[in-house]
């Protein structure tokens, strides 16, 4: 019989995730509807993944 495998993680995608969204939350909680798409929408344009994001979407 085999024994389990345990796998020492060294990024946890979940918990990292959960974190992002939490912050979020926290930056959002007293905005306007429309500051919170302001906010969105600055994060979006800082963020490393913007060149990707645009490439793909103008394969389409």
């Amino acid at each position: 019989m085999m024994k389990p495998t345990t796998i020492k993680k060294s990024f946890d995608c979940l918990a990292f995730k959960q974190t992002s969204q939490e912050k979020m939350a926290e930056d959002m909680k007293n905005l306007s509807y429309s500051d919170q798409i302001e906010y969105l929408q600055k994060k979006i344009n800082e963020s490393d993944l913007k060149l990707w994001w645009e490439s793909i979407n103008n394969k389409k």
